[in-house]
């Protein structure tokens, strides 16, 4: 059975104690935190930038993966890069060159993640792509905003795209952000998703701890692994 990974949505902590938050996440399990950064063009809200990953690298070992919600991402790799982003996600609506941008993430340091609106197909992924990619990233909300309405679209498209990279027999692993609980979880995990981004409604809620968040997010993961099996 293929391991589940659990991410940290930081757009949806406090930003009054995100150092302590980080380390609290490490400690219950967290193994990758999620960096939303929004332009206030590609999405209309402005989140993060790189003095904010700068600043935080410090306190954990866990790896950063920048969200690049912004138009020409090509602009802003670098910075990223020397910030203490491990991953760069980036759109595949926002660069007119997804495929080069990949080589470039990776010639830079970091490992490049391929990100798609709820709109976008997957049939608009090429291929290629797929292959210079380590994950691809599948909102299953709209971006910039914090406590939206999951997108069941959206599942077919983990699907297709899970079947698509097995039969290419590459590894890349498929993240799903956007109201990632334990009512959703199900729904993509079955469809292909291994990475859970957790945000509001999976993670960081006031009636349980990180740790009892974590786990609950990884034994509904695991539980729809096993019915699936079992069907």
């Amino acid at each position: 059975m293929k391991e589940i990974f659990i991410s940290a949505s930081l757009a949806c902590a406090d930003f009054g104690h995100l150092a302590d938050t980080i380390q609290e996440l490490e400690e219950a399990g967290v193994t990758l935190f999620h960096f939303d950064v929004v332009d206030g063009h590609f999405a209309p809200t402005f989140i993060m930038g790189p003095p904010v990953l700068a600043s935080l690298r410090k306190y954990s070992q866990v790896p950063f993966e920048a969200h690049l919600a912004c138009w020409h991402p090509e602009r802003y790799i670098e910075q990223f890069v020397e910030a203490g982003a491990d991953h760069i996600a980036y759109h595949l609506e926002a660069t007119e060159r997804p495929e080069s941008l990949a080589d470039v993430i990776r010639e830079k340091g970091a490992r490049p993640v391929l990100a798609l609106r709820p709109e976008t197909p997957a049939e608009a992924v090429s291929d290629m792509l797929l292959e210079k990619v380590d994950m691809v990233l599948v909102l299953t909300v709209h971006p910039g905003f914090a406590g939206q309405r999951f997108i069941p679209e959206t599942v077919e498209k983990i699907r297709k795209i899970a079947q698509r990279i097995q039969s290419l027999g590459i590894h890349c692993l498929i993240e799903a952000d956007g109201n990632i609980c334990e009512d959703t979880v199900p729904k993509v995990v079955q469809a292909g998703a291994r990475v859970l981004i957790g945000g509001t409604s999976g993670l960081f809620r006031k009636d349980r701890s990180f740790r009892e968040s974590v786990a609950a997010l990884k034994k509904r993961a695991y539980e729809a692994l096993e019915e699936e099996v079992e069907v």
